[in-house]
């Protein structure tokens, strides 16, 4: 398996010591929040750009969208990108600003059209999100595979703590294999946890054996201390190393 581990920054610590401990902790990479109030940089004074570019040290923005926010900040990443000389990009599609019916998937598929369109003219990857049954928006695996569908050219980021379970895990892997994952502790009976790994139910022995053959970026997203974002990194490298 080829691998890159990288890991999101914690929102509540200033940009370059996230990037510090990354860098110490054997990290390829980070991952940086963006929603409609911008990059989630809160201890970064502005310009958070500058911070990012300051510390030259690889990363990959995360932005969560709801399905009417693409207009207006799809043009605003597309720069963003260039300005940080970036190839790929996350999209974690949200719907909060209307209800959700049989017909949304259609009308986000759109949206997601879009902002693959604008990416491709800069050659910039895209990669969706799935979501958990919290964010009941791309899904499903139907969902999933009307997306796909409509979509040729966009790629899959399948977050493991969202799944519903390892049939939905197979389910969703048959219809697109991803090349990023989101890797974090859950318990099954909970419907959004991030946990630490080896505090929840997630078997990610079983995970890698039924993603076997999986070969792109792998992020820790997990918030809490330094030594469970360590444990969990030595966690899942030992298990990377037994495959």
């Amino acid at each position: 398996m080829m691998i890159e581990i990288g890991r999101n920054v914690r929102y509540f610590r200033q940009y370059k010591d996230e990037v510090e401990f990354s860098k110490d902790n054997g990290f390829v990479f980070v991952q940086i929040w963006y929603d409609k109030n911008g990059i989630g940089l809160q201890k970064d004074s502005e310009p958070r750009l500058k911070a990012i570019k300051d510390t030259d040290y690889k990363s990959i923005i995360h932005a969560v969208l709801d399905i009417n926010e693409f207009e207006k900040h799809i043009p605003i990443l597309k720069t963003m990108m260039c300005e940080l000389k970036h190839k790929d990009i996350i999209i974690h599609p949200i719907c909060q600003s209307e209800d959700i019916n049989e017909f949304t998937i259609y009308k986000l598929s759109r949206k997601v059209g879009y902002a693959l369109d604008e990416f491709s003219s800069i050659g910039v990857k895209l990669y969706l999100e799935n979501n958990s049954k919290i964010d009941p928006i791309f899904t499903t695996t139907k969902e999933i595979q009307i997306m796909f569908e409509e979509n040729k050219e966009l790629e899959f980021l399948l977050d493991v703590a969202h799944i519903d379970d390892y049939n939905h895990l197979k389910e969703m892997i048959n219809i697109k294999m991803p090349k990023i994952l989101h890797i974090a502790d859950r318990h099954f009976d909970v419907i959004h946890e991030h946990l630490p790994l080896g505090c929840g139910e997630i078997d990610y022995e079983l995970v890698l054996d039924i993603l076997k053959g999986f070969s792109g970026k792998l992020i820790l997203e997990i918030d809490q201390s330094d030594e469970d974002i360590i444990r969990s990194k030595q966690l899942i490298e030992k298990i990377i190393n037994k495959n």
